[in-house]
């Protein structure tokens, strides 16, 4: 009677493993991904110092003759996608403080900056730059409200004038300087598109530099 009653519930455990719906299975399959590894170039690599923030800055003076060139690959752990487009974005915050004297940070939106039509292959760098003027024209007709009610144009607006020269501005009493974050997606010839995901990990990655390093951003400001 025991072993009948052993068979009897074995043959029910494997009737129900035997029948299930695998399309119900809350447990999916990994899927193939890529990441991207973007860093300022001309910075060395010692401790991860080409990629921290401010590593490099546009100037003060002199914006409408300045740059900084960035180097960007993506990575294919497994293989198995192609990256056949990178998109290159930046997001521009402006500081400064609001009638009640409070300390506010506004961000003027996030643009395409630049579009790498056909990248490099596995792990291989891609070059570009970015220059105030680029940044300037992609946010001229930004307007904050800085009074709470009335839409200013930041680039116009009296209350801190920007020189046709030195558009992007510096630290001053009651706000920081602009600030700036490049971020990126990656379009694979499959058509699967791959933005920031997982901020708790890849956007924080704590490996030494290797084939596999992973980020999300780059931040830098005027200086």
């Amino acid at each position: 009677m025991k072993k009948t009653l052993i068979y009897s519930l074995s043959l029910a455990v494997f009737l129900l493993v035997g029948c299930r719906d695998e399309s119900l299975n809350p447990n999916k399959p990994w899927e193939p991904g890529v990441h991207g590894w973007g860093v300022f170039d001309g910075v060395a690599e010692t401790g991860k110092a080409n990629i921290a923030a401010n590593a490099r800055n546009f100037p003060l003076t002199g914006q409408d003759a300045a740059k900084i060139d960035f180097k960007i690959r993506w990575v294919s752990l497994d293989n198995q996608l192609t990256v056949n487009k990178i998109v290159i974005k930046v997001e521009m915050r402006e500081s400064y403080t609001d009638p009640d004297g409070n300390p506010k940070v506004a961000s003027l939106g996030v643009k395409q900056v630049k579009s790498i039509d056909a990248p490099a292959g596995n792990r291989q760098w891609n070059s570009f730059s970015i220059t105030p003027a680029e940044v300037y024209n992609l946010f001229k007709d930004a307007t904050v409200k800085y009074d709470k009610v009335k839409d200013v144009k930041v680039f116009e607006n009296p209350a801190r004038p920007r020189p046709a020269g030195a558009r992007l501005q510096g630290a001053r009493p009651g706000a920081a300087a602009d600030a700036f974050v490049v971020t990126w997606e990656l379009t694979t010839s499959t058509g699967l598109v791959f933005k920031v995901w997982n901020e708790d990990s890849i956007c924080l990655d704590p490996t030494p530099v290797s084939q596999a390093n992973a980020n999300c951003r780059l931040n830098f400001t005027v200086r």
